[in-house]
């Protein structure tokens, strides 16, 4: 209960805090394959990172490493495996406040770079995750679509509550490929 009350306050909070930015009209065609930098933002939960594995892989194919920021908790091992030439940026629990808002360092950190496209992979809304992208300023911010997600993301994913994550993942991948 005080979870949900604290998460309702973020929301708030940075739905505040991202009102005066105005949304471009943008055409998604072709978005994702002339992007030459991106912002991905990892699952926060360490268990859901193996089935991420087909997205990245097609990521790869697309976008150079060296032009590729990687959010992750603090044990992105296997993420650093497949992606060795990009840039890391570690999430620890201490910055994440009560309201499970990113700390102002963190996301300093993230807007020093300029992004063409920033992806969210955690299948739940997840405040931090959904927070960094908005924040980003990306031109196409793409997560999965959930309650209040239009907040932040300007192209969802609608996925199948059918599937398994990893079925997810894979469909997520070729929703992209399109793009």
């Amino acid at each position: 209960m005080l979870e949900n009350l604290r998460q309702s306050i973020g929301l708030t909070w940075s739905r505040l805090y991202f009102r005066k930015s105005k949304e471009n009209v943008i055409s998604f065609t072709g978005a994702f394959s002339t992007a030459k930098t991106l912002l991905l933002i990892m699952p926060l939960d360490p268990h859901q990172t193996l089935p991420t594995t087909m997205v990245i892989e097609m990521i790869k194919q697309r976008i150079d490493q060296r032009r590729i920021t990687v959010v992750a908790a603090d044990h992105p091992v296997e993420t650093m495996r497949l992606l060795p030439r990009s840039r890391f940026i570690h999430i620890i629990r201490s910055e994440i406040n009560m309201f499970f808002l990113p700390c102002q360092r963190l996301i300093a950190e993230i807007k020093k770079k300029k992004y063409d496209v920033a992806i969210d992979l955690s299948l739940d809304l997840v405040l931090p995750s959904a927070y960094i992208v908005k924040a980003s300023d990306a031109r196409v911010r793409i997560g999965f679509a959930r309650r209040r997600a239009s907040r932040f993301y300007n192209f969802q994913i609608q996925p199948d509550p059918n599937l398994s994550s990893k079925q997810i993942y894979h469909r997520f991948a070729q929703c992209l490929e399109m793009f």
